[in-house]
């Protein structure tokens, strides 16, 4: 049993069953054995899962010309405030400022680039990370939120996450006859198991009735409470400018469609697919397909213009990827290349990230919608 295992245990036998969302709260985000804050390196070939950025650095590059499109849409402020939330190893923050010193100096010269980031462990990587560019370790900061930013006297310009909202801890519920319950985490002879039990929240049956869904009889689903309070936070922090959020998911008519009666939860550990969310907490990563319908309303409600929704291979295709090969004039035996345009297939095609990754962008303060290239 490991040391998260017991601690977990431990709370349970005090208090009572735990929601799933405390449950993987603490499997991921507990400050010393959470799987997020204590794993080596949980992400690439030798971690459990695979990220745009450690695809290829032209991720970042074609962030980058969306982000300077975005510099120019608001006027070309003095000092532009980008945000990362959730800024992993720091690769994609070195890709995205070293594409904009050399593809766009100017909007470099302008640029401040902010990683919120709240684990002492994973700054140090990024740190580590960044050190290896110039351009980025002159222009990169930490900071622990929005707020400590703002109480600087910055005018945020863009807030941006690639997979962050997809961790978030979800409430998982069931449709059991004519009315919706909640499943707990309870423990029998020493092994945690699902204890279906009134809701938590009352906001847990207004999510569905906001998309107005209607489970079926036995289904299950997830419920992402905390990205409405994430969203809330990011819009109070913007005056004018722009939030960008790329991860996998789905809308409404697609997530409660028949062949996700059970739910998209999913747990990986070592690039394979992990049955039981509640084994080995801590030890593997636990993730739920993102709500792409529920993030467009809560946006309305706070404010927050909806520029649009895509795919990541429309995105990377509108901000023109394809584009980084015409610099080349031999196609077939460049090992530069073939490394290049095998990261694009991966990046583009259904076989490799494919259609299941997002781009929904917001705006706020603007007089006028700004068109953004990304999406169209």
């Amino acid at each position: 049993m490991s040391r998260l295992e017991e601690i977990i245990k431990k709370d349970i036998k005090s208090n009572g069953p735990v929601t799933f969302a405390r449950f993987m709260e603490a499997a991921l985000y507990h400050p010393r054995y959470g799987y997020y804050t204590s794993a080596e390196n949980p992400i690439g070939r030798q971690g459990d899962f695979y990220t745009a950025p450690t695809a290829s650095p032209l991720f970042g590059a074609m962030l980058a010309r969306q982000f300077h499109e975005m510099w120019r849409l608001a006027g070309r402020p003095a000092h532009w405030v980008l945000v990362e939330y959730g800024p992993g190893t720091g690769v994609l923050a070195r890709d995205v400022v070293d594409a904009a010193a050399r593809d766009h100096p100017e909007f470099y010269e302008h640029l401040e680039y902010y990683l919120v980031e709240i684990s002492a462990k994973l700054r140090e990587k990024q740190r580590n990370e960044l050190a290896s560019s110039a351009a980025a370790a002159t222009k990169c900061k930490w900071a622990g939120s929005l707020d400590e930013i703002r109480s600087s006297g910055q005018s945020i310009g863009c807030v941006f996450a690639n997979e962050l909202v997809d961790a978030f801890p979800v409430h998982l519920v069931k449709k059991n006859n004519h009315s919706l319950r909640e499943l707990y985490v309870d423990i029998q002879d020493d092994c945690f198991y699902f204890l279906e039990g009134p809701l938590s929240r009352t906001e847990l049956a207004g999510y569905f009735k906001m998309q107005h869904v209607e489970l079926a009889p036995g289904q299950r689903a997830e419920v992402n409470l905390q990205a409405r309070d994430w969203l809330a936070h990011v819009a109070a922090g913007l005056s004018k400018g722009f939030l960008l959020i790329i991860d996998y998911g789905l809308t409404a008519p697609e997530m409660y469609s028949p062949q996700r009666f059970n739910g998209t939860l999913r747990c990986f550990r070592r690039h394979r697919l992990v049955e039981d969310p509640l084994v080995n907490p801590g030890g593997q990563d636990i993730t739920a397909h993102v709500n792409f319908t529920a993030l467009a309303i809560w946006g309305r409600e706070l404010d927050l213009t909806k520029l649009g929704l895509v795919t990541q291979p429309r995105f990377l295709l509108n901000l023109g990827i394809l584009d980084t090969l015409k610099e080349h004039s031999d196609y077939t035996s460049s090992p530069e290349v073939l490394k290049k345009t095998g990261a694009i297939k991966q990046l583009v095609l259904p076989g490799g990230m494919g259609n299941i990754f997002k781009v929904l962008a917001f705006c706020k303060g603007f007089d006028h919608l700004p068109g953004l290239t990304g999406l169209k």
